[in-house]
């Protein structure tokens, strides 16, 4: 390895250093606790030597944020490529948003802050598309009319981000595992909900 590749794979992992610093400060403290001060303390470096990695917090936040959807976005993908039936497809990929959500709380956070313009990051259009792909393909499988299908992907996007957030505030009667449960049947029902529906 030469020393321009030595010193990029140092700079890499000095970056992700930081990113994970400022992620645990988040979830012992919440996002407001992260500072650049405090996350320069926490791996040992001065404000002045983390500038050379990242602006300021927005930059740190924003590659987080973006590197949020991009693990929730290749998620779904494993989870889509594994069925062929577009219910069982759509219902695969409730399941992996549950289970990201309930392997990285603290950046799920993050990823849907109201502050954020979620529409504008790449990583994150992809993740809608691939969710408005599954059901469109549901949608002609089923010979389902659907009148917007935008209209379609925000209701099955609410609902899972819906059932998630109430489920990581505790305010869903028996925890996760009913939780879950209540995820999956809502998202049949949705599906179900839309194929009988004379309007659609």
């Amino acid at each position: 390895m030469g020393s321009r590749e030595r010193r990029e794979r140092e700079r890499e992992a000095m970056r992700q250093a930081i990113l994970e610093a400022a992620l645990t400060i988040a979830a012992q403290e919440g996002w407001q606790a992260v500072t650049v001060r405090r996350v320069a303390d926490r791996i040992e470096y001065s404000p002045s030597a983390l500038y050379k990695y990242f602006e300021d917090k927005e930059a740190i936040l924003a590659t987080l944020l973006v590197q949020g959807f991009s693990h929730l976005l290749e998620d779904l993908r494993q989870a889509a490529s594994r069925q062929d039936d577009p219910e069982e497809r759509l219902l695969q990929i409730a399941i992996a948003y549950w289970r990201f959500v309930w392997c990285n709380p603290t950046l799920y956070g993050l990823m849907f802050s109201l502050h954020q313009k979620l529409h504008d990051i790449k990583e994150a259009k992809a993740t809608f598309a691939l969710v408005r792909t599954a059901l469109a393909s549901w949608s002609e499988a089923r010979a389902v009319a659907l009148r917007e299908l935008d209209d379609a992907v925000d209701i099955f996007w609410a609902t899972l981000h819906g059932l998630t957030s109430l489920a990581l505030a505790h305010l869903i009667y028996g925890g996760p595992p009913r939780a879950q449960l209540l995820l999956e049947r809502a998202v049949r029902d949705l599906l179900r909900a839309w194929q009988q529906a004379p309007w659609r």
